[in-house]
């Protein structure tokens, strides 16, 4: 069964042609290139946000007290991504759509070696974020433009069948980041989480990591000081 997916505009600066259009962009590329890899899809509209259960709300807002991104709604448990407007909305919106349905809940990790070189390749715990490591790149579904996304062979240490890391075939090899994308891991040894940032640097979080709420929400509160993660408009020029 699909998840029920709104686009809601709070901005009131897209009309609803151009809404309805992404939307089904959206809902194809769910159907299609993200169901038939992590097996999970969307039925995606242009909605009101009237708060119906059970349906996950992309808002656009100008500014969120939440910030951009997928958050998980203090009441109800439910997730919802904010984004901002502008003219590449729509890979916004895929990227963030493509997060929520892989990760609703912000606390799926796969084990693998660390791509950072002082760790040796000892195990550490990736956060699955499919958009991020590969955030600069973009293709089109309809004349809409969508965000790729990596494949589960991305966590993977062995060769996909098919040579695949990315929707895009963008990578070379599991846990690549192409310039401008980024990967969270959380490391057993010193409890703290460990970043490769967009401009290819790695950086470890000041404090030890608190994992008592999602481990999306407890990565956003060790790096309470970048406040560009989810910026992907700057992060995409990047590429």
């Amino acid at each position: 069964m699909s998840t029920q997916v709104e686009l809601v505009d709070e901005t009131g600066t897209i009309n609803q042609s151009e809404l309805t259009k992404v939307a089904a962009a959206l809902q194809k590329q769910a159907q299609h290139d993200l169901a038939s890899a992590w097996g999970v899809a969307a039925q995606v509209t242009a909605g009101t946000g009237n708060g119906q259960p059970g349906v996950w709300p992309i808002f656009i807002r100008e500014k969120s007290p939440a910030g951009l991104g997928v958050h998980l709604d203090d009441k109800t448990g439910q997730p919802f991504a904010v984004i901002e407007p502008g003219t590449d909305w729509s890979v916004t919106a895929s990227h963030e759509l493509l997060e929520m349905l892989v990760d609703p809940l912000g606390s799926r990790m796969v084990t693998g070696p660390s791509i950072d070189p002082a760790a040796n390749g000892r195990p550490v715990h990736y956060l699955v974020e499919v958009g991020d490591p590969v955030e600069t790149r973009e293709y089109e579904i309809d004349g809409v433009k969508v965000s790729d996304f990596v494949l589960p062979a991305f966590y993977q240490r062995q060769a996909p069948p098919n040579g695949g890391y990315d929707e895009r075939q963008q990578l070379n090899q599991p846990l690549e980041i192409l310039p401008g994308g980024y990967i969270s891991w959380w490391d057993p040894a010193d409890n703290r989480w460990h970043q490769k940032t967009p401009d290819g640097t790695f950086v470890t979080a000041k404090a030890e990591a608190d994992l008592s709420t999602s481990f999306r929400d407890s990565r956003d509160k060790a790096f309470p000081d970048d406040p560009d993660r989810h910026d992907l408009r700057k992060i995409r020029k990047m590429r």
